[in-house]
């Protein structure tokens, strides 16, 4: 009889109303900082690192016009300089320009930093690219002093340093040599 009676009872379960609004702090913190937090701090590090590239881009492209290669390098650090001027979270920007000369009659190409030889342009035989390199440091959206669990983590702790690269035809390539 003592073990009929304990059968015929339901056991205990929760009350239907009022259980989630204990989880509820717990369920929020993880959305906030679980989710959302971390993806606004990338959302605005891809941000700024487009910022970046599309800069690069434009002065790579204005250097390419340039009549010669010491004009070409001012305006490359010129546009660069003024395209990220108006963004914050962006620094130690540094372009570095080089000519790459591609041979039309094999697939040999070579690199320079400064200009070339007086005499050594050549349309006929090679083609004249300009390169622009530029390093450049990203910083998150926000910083975690003193490191994240004792460890310097780029892009939470800190900048997070990428290279861009862009390449254009050169339009004035007798200028080179100047």
């Amino acid at each position: 009889m003592i073990a009929r009676s304990f059968a015929n009872k339901r056991p205990l379960s929760r009350a239907r109303q009022g259980s989630s609004i204990a989880e509820m702090p717990f369920v929020l913190w993880a959305i906030f900082i679980g989710l959302l937090f971390p993806l606004a701090i990338l959302i605005s590090m891809g941000y700024r690192a487009s910022v970046v590239y599309f800069a690069t881009d434009a002065a790579c492209r204005k250097a390419s016009k340039a009549p010669s290669f010491t004009e070409a390098q001012t305006r490359a650090t010129t546009t660069m300089t003024t395209d990220l001027a108006t963004f914050s979270g962006i620094s130690n920007v540094v372009p570095v320009l080089t000519i790459k000369t591609k041979s039309l009659s094999n697939a040999s190409s070579t690199t320079s930093t400064t200009v070339l030889a007086p005499g050594t342009v050549n349309t006929s035989q090679n083609i004249y690219f300009v390169i622009l390199g530029v390093d450049a440091d990203i910083d998150p959206l926000v910083h975690f002093a003193g490191g994240f669990m004792g460890l310097n983590v780029p892009g939470l702790t800190g900048p997070y340093t990428l290279h861009f690269t862009s390449q254009a035809y050169v339009e004035n390539p007798n200028g080179l040599t100047e």
